[in-house]
């Protein structure tokens, strides 16, 4: 989620103002809290004993970081496409 943050920045740097901008703003504040909730489940997770509870927000977790990549990813292409 770290690298997603930096490419998020970094796509937001690239792109000043209009629709896009915006909502990459928005986008990036969604990560920012995404990030935040990664940081949660690690502190909250530290004293439990293994459960398959725990296993299971690990891959959801997991998933949704591959997902925000494949997004940044997609906004990178669709915009070097369109410039």
């Amino acid at each position: 989620m770290v690298y997603n943050l930096f490419s998020g920045s970094q796509l937001r740097r690239e792109i000043q103002g209009g629709v896009i901008g915006l909502r990459l703003s928005q986008l990036l504040a969604m990560i920012l809290m995404f990030a935040l909730g990664y940081l949660a489940a690690t502190v909250l997770a530290l004293g439990q004993p293994e459960n398959s509870s725990l296993l299971v927000l690990a891959v959801i977790l997991l998933l949704g970081a591959a997902f925000v990549t494949l997004v940044l990813r997609l906004i990178r292409d669709v915009i070097a496409a369109l410039g």
